[in-house]
């Protein structure tokens, strides 16, 4: 009895709900799109943290944002590579870089490059953190 009715309540309630819904949801999302074009946030002279900011994602992110005037502070374990990456960004618009050379899986190192970055800016917008943790556990080698 419980089955037979299930089978007709819940595909109606299914096909109204989706009826409603996904055309509310296209409808939001269309005008968050239409508000964030007309209303783009700026990001001159906002401070931005990145860390793995020395090659890949972080370094590109980097760069993008220096391209629209913000603050960064650049954070990775290759100094030298970190250094050129700011260069660049000074380059090319950002306003004020700073380097500072950490390393995100030590807790102190984390802590570290957040007051250095809030000591020199007096504020810190956007945290962007790009690491890569590899954890091997148990790596079994078969000798047969």
């Amino acid at each position: 009895m419980i089955h037979a009715m299930l089978n007709v309540v819940f595909p109606l309630v299914s096909i109204t709900l989706f009826i409603i819904l996904v055309p509310a949801f296209w409808l939001f999302n269309l005008l968050r799109f239409c508000f964030k074009y007309v209303y783009p946030e700026e990001l001159a002279g906002k401070v931005i943290l990145i860390t793995g900011a020395s090659t890949g994602i972080g370094e590109q992110l980097a760069i993008e944002f220096a391209k629209e005037g913000a603050c960064l502070a650049l954070v990775a374990r290759r100094e030298k590579q970190l250094n050129l990456v700011a260069q660049y960004a000074s380059s090319i618009g950002s306003p004020n870089v700073i380097v500072l050379p950490a390393d995100v899986s030590k807790l102190e190192d984390c802590k570290g490059f957040v007051d250095q970055t809030i000591k020199h800016f007096g504020r810190c917008k956007y945290i962007f953190m790009f690491i890569t943790l590899l954890v091997f556990k148990g790596l079994i080698v078969n000798d047969r």
